[in-house]
């Protein structure tokens, strides 16, 4: 597992990188594990499994040295629309067990990716919607919506906002 600051240290590393015009790739270095299990002792504030990769630039890339496809990590991340996200792996299971797990859902309303243009990184935006289970857990309702910039919306997954959701 990677800790939430080791996460926090390297999204400022990611988003604050000086860009060359090329896409600077780590294949040492995650936000998140490519490939793992379900746990939940995750320590992010929104469970984000590895089928959002694509989202967070984490993505099998060729290396000419090792003349294989390994996992690397950008920064052109890209939630898009439709993306819905919990904060327990739990969300995923059959509905009638996952609402009385789920304390948060996130909907992705519309969002820009991270773009690189001459030279400078744009970090796009998310415009996203909180549901929380009503009374009784029998549905979500939604709490706000918010806008964000992707860098943003990455560490909110990752650490949360009192200003959006006081505990």
């Amino acid at each position: 597992m990677i800790s939430k600051e080791k996460s926090l240290i390297l999204l400022q590393k990611l988003i604050t990188q000086k860009s060359s015009g090329r896409d600077k790739r780590s294949d040492k270095e995650f936000l998140k594990k490519p490939e793992r299990i379900p746990i939940d002792n995750d320590e992010w504030f929104i469970y984000v499994p590895p089928c959002f990769n694509d989202c967070l630039d984490i993505s099998k890339t060729e290396r000419v040295k090792k003349q294989e496809k390994v996992w690397t990590q950008g920064s052109r991340f890209a939630f898009h629309r439709g993306c819905i996200l919990y904060n327990t792996p739990k969300g995923y299971h059959k509905w009638n067990v996952a609402i009385s797990e789920i304390k948060y859902c996130i909907l992705i309303q519309s969002a820009k990716d991270v773009k690189l243009e001459k030279g400078k990184r744009k970090p796009g935006e998310v415009v996203f919607s909180i549901f929380s289970p009503r009374y009784m857990k029998m549905s979500l309702e939604r709490i706000g919506e918010f806008s964000r910039t992707q860098d943003e919306f990455v560490r909110f997954l990752i650490e949360g906002d009192p200003e959006i959701i006081s505990e």
